[in-house]
């Protein structure tokens, strides 16, 4: 059986460091998506996106809480929320949208209403109906998307969102941080490609599976579980490193539960009292390298396990890995061709 590295999930990740050195270098728009945000009376930044672009979207919050002096509020939401009636918008309110489709039907039928304020765009189109409504666009490069399952964009995003706020907020050293995203992540790929065949050689195939990560890794976390969940078909959790240890590891019973630790350099001692729980009670446990050297980058470097880990698994359950079944269901319901 061909191994993940011959997937085209793995083959997108390997391009990841190329994307985000051009969507960097290029920051094309991401100087009027910060003097959008930065604009007389913004008050309060409300970020919204769908699936992985919501995950991308908690790891902007989670790096903005640990940057200093006195940015803008920053409230980050589902893009259900965005249905009237759901959110309660205010005054001073500017709304950044992530979408790399551009596509996303619920910030589309949003953007109609007029209690909706003029928005700022993330996407991979700039072309696309949300880019051809907005005030600014950012553009995120994507080279290929051969998998379903988005790598480049998600790791593009979070890259965008991050640099984006360096400036909004004036944080030099997220700015200096962010521009290492590329070459940290080009040294994980031959450590995570080493790491998960040993790693997975004596797990049984999951019934189940929790992903834990500390902080701004949580994220990361939420990721590999819909990984999981979208190449593997196995029902996954991803949680904080302490939920895992009081919540969601109470599920877990028999080697067939899977616990995923995204572990930095060193480990935690809560990583490590939670992998303990988990083992302690029955599961197999896994820890994956995920360390990009700034605990706000940790989002990203989750990726490339959580692609390993996904897609070896999945091919071992008989998968197709790049084009699973539910794609079709999942672009009727999340995207729309035209605003």
């Amino acid at each position: 059986m061909a191994g993940f590295g011959e997937t085209g999930l793995w083959r997108d990740v390997a391009e990841t460091p190329a994307t985000l050195r051009e969507t960097l270098t290029d920051a094309q728009g991401f100087a009027a998506v910060v003097s959008y945000l930065t604009k007389p009376g913004v008050r309060r930044i409300i970020v919204a996106g769908n699936g992985a672009a919501y995950y991308s979207a908690l790891a902007l919050w989670h790096a903005a809480v640990l940057s200093p002096g006195d940015p803008p509020e920053l409230v980050v939401l589902s893009s259900g929320m965005l249905a009237p009636g759901r959110f309660a918008w205010r005054d001073g309110d500017a709304l950044l949208l992530i979408s790399t489709s551009g596509k996303l039907r619920d910030a589309i039928e949003a953007a109609r209403r007029s209690e909706v304020p003029a928005y700022a765009l993330i996407t991979g189109d700039p072309s696309s109906p949300l880019a051809q409504g907005a005030t600014a666009v950012a553009v995120q490069r994507v080279f290929q998307q051969r998998a379903a399952t988005h790598t480049q964009a998600f790791a593009g995003s979070i890259v965008t969102a991050l640099e984006i706020w360096a400036r909004v907020s004036g944080d030099d050293d997220l700015h200096r941080a962010v521009q290492t995203t590329a070459d940290r992540f080009e040294e994980l790929l031959p450590i995570v490609a080493a790491w998960a065949p040993d790693a997975l050689a004596d797990v049984p195939l999951p019934r189940s599976a929790i992903v834990f990560g500390s902080g701004c890794a949580a994220p990361g976390a939420l990721e590999l579980a819909l990984l999981l969940k979208e190449v593997s078909r196995i029902p996954a959790e991803g949680v904080e490193t302490r939920e895992g240890a009081t919540s969601a590891m109470f599920g877990l019973t028999q080697p067939a539960d899977l616990a995923v630790s995204l572990a930095p350099d060193p480990p935690g001692a809560d990583l490590v009292e939670a992998e303990e729980l988990c083992a302690g009670a029955g599961a197999t446990v896994i820890r994956a390298p995920s360390d990009l050297g700034d605990q706000r980058l940790a989002a990203i470097a989750a990726l490339p396990a959580a692609c390993a880990v996904s897609a070896e698994l999945g091919l071992r359950a008989g998968h197709d890995v790049d084009a699973p079944a539910w794609l079709d269901a999942y672009y009727r319901t999340a995207r729309t061709a035209s605003p």
